[in-house]
Parts: structure tokens; C-alpha cells; sequence
């Protein structure tokens, strides 16, 4: 006698299984996002280039509100225009410092001017920081001055959890 087994069925595409796993990839997506919003800080406006805002630390403008932050920053940007001329100067004798290395014969002493003259161009775009700096402290209230102290001790320090501790002078 021969076992005659029946024909098992060829499994066809696991559907469920695959709409399972795609919804678990969803809300785990959802999840993510939704964690990272809540804790993330609120985004930041853009600011202006390193050279007016060494002295203010990004995190200080996250402790104000939006209407005043976007108030002190009306203030850096009121001199985007004088940073603008001043970094394109700045670029301008770059440019004419590598005519200068090109001239055959070497002229040492027009290499020097166009140095000179960048040394300038570069001490007046950190002159024209220090304007916009004291602009922007000139604005801010007293409570506002002290959170701005704070958060520069903060940056100091390394960072927001190193802010309280002593420099080891036992003071």
C-alpha cells in the first residue's frame, strides 16, 4: 500500500505578519518623534555669524520668550549689513593677497599692505562685534543681564551642569 498524502497548500505572502511589522515601525517613528519634541528644546531662530555673538550663548536666548527673542535679536541684525561689508572686505584681500604672491617679481612689499590691510579689515569686524555686543547688553533688564551672566559661566564651565561648581579655590 502506497501513503497517498494529501497536497499541503503553498504558504502565499504573510500579509498580516508584514502589516503587523509595518505598524510597529510606524508608532515606534510616532513615538520617536513625539519623545524627541518634548525633550528637545524649542527651536532657535537663525542667528548671525561667530563674530557678533561670541559673547552671548545660544542658550541664553532658550530661557527667553519668543516676542523678546526675537526683540534682542532685531539688534544683531540691524548690523547684518556693516558685518556683511566687513567679511566681504576681508575676502576682497584674500583675493588681492593671492594677486599679490602672483606678481613676478615678488613684490614683498605690496604682500605686506594687502596683510596690513586684512589685519585691519579683520580688527574692524571684531571693533564692530564689541558696537553690536554692548547694543545688545544695553537692552537688556536687569533679570535679563543676570541670566546672560549665568549662562556665559555656563558655557565656561563646559557646559550646563558644571556651572555650580566652585574653580576650586575654595571660595
Amino acid at each position: 500500500m502506497t501513503d497517498i498524502t494529501p497536497e499541503t497548500p503553498k504558504p502565499g505572502f504573510p500579509w498580516a505578519k508584514t502589516l503587523l511589522i509595518a505598524s510597529l515601525a510606524l508608532n515606534l517613528l510616532l513615538v520617536g518623534g513625539a519623545a524627541s519634541r518634548f525633550f528637545m528644546h524649542e527651536r532657535m531662530e537663525r542667528m548671525s555669524g561667530v563674530s557678533q555673538m561670541q559673547l552671548v550663548p545660544r542658550r541664553f536666548f532658550g530661557d527667553l520668550g519668543h516676542d523678546r527673542r526675537t526683540e534682542l535679536l532685531g539688534v544683531f541684525k540691524d548690523f547684518r549689513g556693516e558685518f556683511r561689508d566687513g567679511r566681504r572686505a576681508a575676502r576682497d584681500q584674500a583675493t588681492k593677497l593671492a594677486a599679490a604672491l602672483e606678481t613676478v617679481p615678488y613684490d614683498a612689499t605690496a604682500v605686506e599692505s594687502v596683510v596690513g590691510n586684512f589685519s585691519k579689515s579683520s580688527s574692524d569686524l571684531i571693533g564692530l562685534g564689541g558696537r553690536a555686543a554692548l547694543t545688545f547688553i544695553a537692552k537688556l533688564t536687569p533679570d535679563e543681564r543676570l541670566l546672560l551672566a549665568k549662562h556665559i559661566r555656563q558655557r565656561e564651565a563646559g557646559g550646563k551642569h558644571k556651572a555650580g561648581k566652585p574653580d576650586g579655590d575654595g571660595d
